[in-house]
C-alpha cells in the first residue's frame, strides 16, 4: 500500500486485515466524532457568548476593574470558528473524508486556541486549566490518526510554551506553569497511542467476527459447491410459502439424467463443474418467475412457486428446458442427445383444504420418477384441486 495512504502507525498493519476495513474503520471513527464535536463545539460557544455579555456589562458597571482586552478577541474569534465548525460538520455529516477532515481542522484550532487563551491567563496572573482540560478530553473522545493527533497536541503545547517564555515570567513561574501542561501532554499522547490501537483491533476483532458469523449462517442454509438453498433452507421456504401464498403452491422436481454415468465417465470434478453450472441455470430460471431452488440431494434439485396457474407452469417448464439445452454440456455416452439433459416432476397443488407438505413433495417425485420411467430428458406434471385426486400428463423434450 501507498505510504501516504497509510493512516495508522505501522504497528497497526497486518497484511491479513484488508485495506477496505482499514478504510472502513476510519469512516465509522468519522462518524463516531460527529457528536463529541458538536457537544464541545456548542458549549464553547455558549460559553464564549456568556463571557462576552459579561465582559462588556463589567466595561459599564464595573469602573475600576482591570480589563484584558485580548480576551475579548479570544471569545469572539472562538465563536466565529465554533459556529464555522459545526456548519460544516453538518454540510460533510454524510462525507466522512471531509467530515474527518473537519474535526482533524477542528482540533487543532481548538487546541491552538485553548493554549493562547492559557498562556494569556498565567502571563496576567490568573490560574488557568483551559488547554490541560481540553486537552485530556480531546484525547479520550476523538477518535482520529493517532499521529496525527499527536502532533496537534505537540503544536498547541509549543504554541503555550512558546507565549509563557516570551512573557519572560519568573523562572519558578515559568518552570511551573510549563512543566504540568507538558507531564499532561504525554500522558495524552500515550491515552491517544494505546487507546487507538485497543479501539482498533477491538473493531477488527469485531468484524472478523461478524464475517464468521455470516460465513456460518450463509453455509447452514446454502449448499457448500453450488451456493444454492440446501434442503434445509428449501423445505423452510417451503413453509413460509405455504402460509403465505393465495392460490395455489407449485413443486417442481429436478433429476439430472444419468449423473452417476456422467461422474463415471467424466470424473467427479466434472461432475461438480456440472453441477455448478445446472443449479446457476436453475437459480436463475426461479428468480425470473419469483421462486427459489434449493439442492434436494445429490443431482435433484427442488424449485418452488405460488400461485401460478397450469398454463404459466408449463410454459415455465419448457423455458427451462431450453435453458438446459443451451447450456451444451457434453455427455457422450448419453442416450440420444450426446448432452447433459434433465427430467422434472411437477406439482401443482390448490391450497384449499390445508395442504400437506409432504403430500405435495411426494406428488412431485412420483411425477419425476414417472418422467423418467418414460425415457428421462422430459417432465410430467400433476395437479390437485380442493380434496380432489391427483390428475397428471407429461411432456417430452426434443
Amino acid at each position: 500500500m501507498n505510504k501516504k495512504m497509510i493512516l495508522l502507525p505501522q504497528w497497526f498493519q497486518t497484511e491479513k486485515i484488508p485495506s477496505d476495513m482499514r478504510r472502513a474503520y476510519m469512516d465509522k471513527c468519522a462518524f463516531d466524532n460527529e457528536i463529541p464535536a458538536l457537544v464541545i463545539l456548542t458549549m464553547i460557544l455558549a460559553m464564549e457568548s456568556m463571557m462576552v455579555i459579561i465582559y462588556c456589562l463589567n466595561l459599564f458597571f464595573v469602573k475600576k476593574g482591570r480589563f484584558f482586552p485580548q480576551y475579548i478577541y479570544l471569545y469572539v474569534s472562538m465563536m466565529i470558528f465554533s459556529l464555522c465548525f459545526i456548519i460544516l460538520i453538518k454540510i460533510f455529516e454524510n462525507v466522512p473524508d471531509n467530515l474527518m477532515m473537519v474535526e482533524i481542522t477542528m482540533l487543532l484550532t481548538v487546541g491552538v486556541w485553548s493554549a493562547i487563551f492559557s498562556a494569556c491567563d498565567v502571563i496576567n496572573g490568573f490560574s488557568s486549566y483551559l488547554f490541560i482540560q481540553l486537552l485530556i478530553i480531546n484525547s479520550l473522545l476523538f477518535k482520529v490518526n493517532p499521529i496525527k493527533h499527536c502532533l496537534i497536541n505537540a503544536v498547541s503545547f509549543l504554541v503555550y510554551t512558546a507565549l509563557i517564555l516570551w512573557a519572560r515570567l519568573t523562572v519558578t513561574i515559568t518552570f511551573a506553569e510549563v512543566v504540568n501542561p507538558f507531564f499532561m501532554l504525554v500522558t495524552a499522547e500515550v491515552m491517544i497511542i494505546f487507546r487507538s490501537r485497543t479501539k482498533y483491533q477491538d473493531y477488527i476483532n469485531q468484524k472478523l467476527i461478524d464475517e464468521q458469523h455470516k460465513k456460518l449462517e450463509f453455509y447452514a442454509n446454502n449448499d457448500f459447491l453450488t451456493k444454492i438453498s440446501n434442503r434445509k433452507s428449501i423445505i423452510e421456504y417451503m413453509d413460509d410459502i405455504m402460509e403465505k401464498c393465495d392460490h395455489s403452491i407449485i413443486c417442481m422436481m429436478i433429476d439430472i439424467d444419468r449423473f452417476k454415468l456422467y461422474n463415471d465417465t467424466y470424473g467427479h470434478i466434472m461432475g461438480d463443474k456440472c453441477l455448478i453450472k445446472m443449479s446457476a441455470a436453475f437459480d436463475r430460471f426461479a428468480g425470473r418467475h419469483g421462486g427459489r431452488v434449493g439442492r434436494y440431494g445429490g443431482e435433484e434439485f427442488l424449485i418452488l412457486f405460488a400461485d401460478m396457474d397450469e398454463e404459466a407452469v408449463t410454459a415455465a417448464a419448457n423455458e427451462l428446458i431450453e435453458m438446459i439445452r443451451e447450456l451444451n454440456i457434453e455427455f457422450s455416452t448419453a442416450e440420444g442427445c450426446g448432452r447433459v439433459t434433465i427430467s422434472s416432476g411437477i406439482h401443482i397443488q390448490d391450497k384449499i383444504g390445508n395442504p400437506d407438505k409432504d403430500a405435495i413433495l411426494t406428488a412431485a417425485d412420483n411425477a419425476l420418477y414417472k418422467a423418467k420411467n418414460q425415457g428421462r430428458n422430459r417432465m410430467a406434471a400433476s395437479w390437485q384441486k380442493g380434496g380432489g385426486n391427483a390428475a397428471g400428463r407429461g411432456g417430452e423434450t426434443e
